[in-house]
């Protein structure tokens, strides 16, 4: 008898400065993970060419993938990365959005306003942690995801993330320059690539650790989780005073966990 194809999920999540690529196997192990830059003048075959190329570098071929699903932020990356999908794997994948089953009670004014990303986010936090929760995701913007103790998403804050702060800084100031994002040396800085990081670095982790000080009040929980992810984590967290869990990959296993509640 002919052996069956093993089925494998492609999660993708296209934000803001990159896009995350995640493989799942039948079991819902994360085979890989990989992410390309997010660059909106990109055509179909563009992006076509480059996940290829990312999947068989990580020794996946093409006829492996089976099943796919995106959450997007970016609207004109959208189309085009479905449309490489398609073209590569024969299959449309499916799109985070409104009419999609999530499983989440949210208590917000306009659903449709929820950032696909945060969806996943949530659904994949409540199916792994107790209640009440906060998700905490560092990239291009901040942002905190707020749910009760009952599993209602109560609302999101969004603040500037950590490059937008520090290219706000040198835009506005005209002596301050264009510096990347580096760990400070010391806190009470002795030059200004230094001292424009420490304030934004450890700016940063003042401004989680107060939201989360305060969302604890606000949720009224014995015991407040708070998760984070994104692709800046890892630069703050070293300088944050609360416990946290650091879960790169949450977004792409809540886009595993919507896959499954929205398969046919």
């Amino acid at each position: 008898l002919r052996e069956r194809k093993k089925r494998m999920l492609l999660a993708v999540d296209i934000g803001n400065s990159s896009i995350d690529l995640g493989v799942f196997d039948e079991s819902g192990s994360l085979l890989t993970k990989s992410k390309m830059s997010a660059v909106r003048t990109k055509c179909t075959d563009e992006y076509a060419v480059i996940l290829s190329g990312i999947l068989t570098l990580h020794g996946i071929g093409t006829d492996r993938i089976t099943e796919g699903i995106i959450s997007s932020v970016v609207p004109p990356l959208t189309a085009a990365v479905s449309s490489a999908i398609e073209k590569l794997f024969g299959f449309v994948p499916i799109e985070v959005g409104p009419g999609i089953k999530t499983g989440l009670n949210i208590r917000i004014d306009s659903q449709a306003q929820l950032g696909a990303d945060l969806v996943a986010n949530s659904v994949a936090a409540i199916a792994q942690y107790p209640l009440p929760l906060v998700v905490v995701d560092i990239g291009t913007a901040t942002t905190f995801t707020a749910i009760n103790r009952e599993g209602v998403l109560e609302g999101v804050i969004i603040c500037p993330g950590i490059r937008m702060s520090l290219d706000a800084l040198a835009c506005a100031a005209s002596e301050l320059p264009d510096v990347s994002i580096s760990l400070p040396k010391r806190f009470i800085a002795k030059n200004t690539n230094d001292s424009m990081n420490v304030g934004v670095i450890y700016g940063h982790a003042f401004m989680i650790d107060g939201f989360i000080d305060r969302l604890d009040r606000e949720l009224k929980g014995d015991s407040l989780s708070v998760v984070v992810t994104g692709g800046l984590a890892d630069t703050v967290l070293p300088f944050c005073s609360h416990k946290m869990e650091y879960v790169p990959e949450l977004t792409l296993s809540g886009l595993r966990l919507l896959y499954l509640k929205n398969k046919k």
